[in-house]
């Protein structure tokens, strides 16, 4: 009985590329509420973010709430960043709430 191996002249190639990760249907939003909060606040720094959720008001308003803890020096507070949003996703206005901790 004979054996026979069969090597090919093609190079074997391992691809090493990862999933990709699709983003999250807030990112676009919570990217708004980075930016906005930064110029509504330009001393400070953003030090932490928080989705918080989203949900359809009686109207069907789609409502994204974001918070974000800021800090200048020793001075540190949250902000509630409120996206309202038409049924079908566009951007109807933005609002800000400061918080303490």
């Amino acid at each position: 009985m004979a054996s026979f191996l069969v090597f090919s002249s093609l190079p074997y190639t391992v691809s090493a590329e990862s999933p990709r990760v699709q983003e999250p249907a807030y990112a676009k939003w919570g990217r708004l509420a980075v930016f906005e909060t930064g110029k509504r606040y330009p001393d400070y720094d953003i030090v932490d973010y928080l989705y918080v959720g989203r949900t359809t008001v009686q109207n069907e308003d789609i409502v994204e709430r974001f918070k974000l803890w800021i800090r200048k020096g020793a001075s540190e507070k949250g902000v509630i960043i409120t996206i309202t949003l038409t049924p079908n996703g566009v951007f109807k206005g933005i609002s800000f709430q400061e918080t303490a901790r």
